[in-house]
């Protein structure tokens, strides 16, 4: 009966290796999963991505949301959204992370330089600065013909959005007076409307999401008291707006 004895304690008391092994797996899995995901490798991340999409899917497709796993959510909500999928909805920052992504895809590391003084955000929405010196020569409200390939590309973008835009008009603080304008304000103005009818021609943005407003030199970005400050302040400014009630 002793040795009996013996040897069942013997058995029990090896029994921990079986669970101490599957815990050693799991941990490997766990580091191998966080390794993985945490290379910065845009086509593993994308397919990372799709996985997870394929078992949210399945997990609604199964009844996840009927079986209250989720709370008060619809299987589009909680499906995470392809990387390059548009903000339709959103607010500022999720709208200003795409188009300055899709801007710098589309114009290049050079051009966007050249053409695109700032892409910032704020309450009212995103704002996307176009350098005036790029796209209209001095006292004149066309278009330059070499900037248009560029206005092209820009378009595009903000166009997919289909959010209400104001298009704004900025001058620097040095006066003008000319057969066309008279002051500022008048340029300005005219400048916005300008890049307001482009896009309705040929982007087909519907003209109740299009505002045209010239503030000539009032909304200054930094102090007229250098030349490249100056050339800073004269810019349109493409405000795509994510909160209609902080527009003006």
């Amino acid at each position: 009966m002793a040795k009996k004895k013996h040897e069942e304690e013997h058995e029990n008391h090896e029994r921990w290796l079986v669970s101490y092994a599957d815990f050693i797996t799991l941990l490997f899995a766990f580091f191998t999963i966080l390794y993985a995901t945490s290379q910065k490798d845009i086509s593993k991340a994308q397919e990372f991505q799709r996985s997870i999409q394929k078992a949210f899917r399945s997990f609604v497709d199964f009844g996840g949301v009927q079986g209250k796993f989720v709370d008060n959510q619809t299987a589009s909500q909680i499906i995470p959204p392809p990387i390059d999928v548009v903000p339709l909805e959103g607010g500022p920052q999720e709208t200003q992370d795409y188009v300055q992504r899709e801007i710098e895809k589309a114009l290049g590391e050079d051009d966007e330089k050249n053409y695109i003084s700032d892409i910032r955000s704020d309450a009212q929405g995103v704002h996307v600065s176009l350098a005036s010196s790029t796209f209209f020569d001095p006292g004149e409200s066309l278009i330059k013909e070499q900037a248009l390939p560029a206005l092209e590309k820009i378009c595009k973008v903000v166009a997919k959005l289909n959010r209400r835009m104001i298009i704004e008009g900025h001058t620097d603080n040095v006066p003008i007076h000319n057969e066309r304008f008279p002051s500022n304000w008048e340029l300005s103005a005219t400048r916005a409307s300008t890049i307001v009818r482009y896009m309705i021609a040929r982007h087909k943005v519907d003209a109740s999401h299009l505002t045209a407003v010239g503030f000539a030199d009032q909304r200054p970005l930094n102090p007229n008291d250098t030349p490249e400050h100056r050339a800073k302040n004269r810019r349109i400014d493409i405000l795509i707006v994510t909160d209609d009630q902080k527009s003006i």
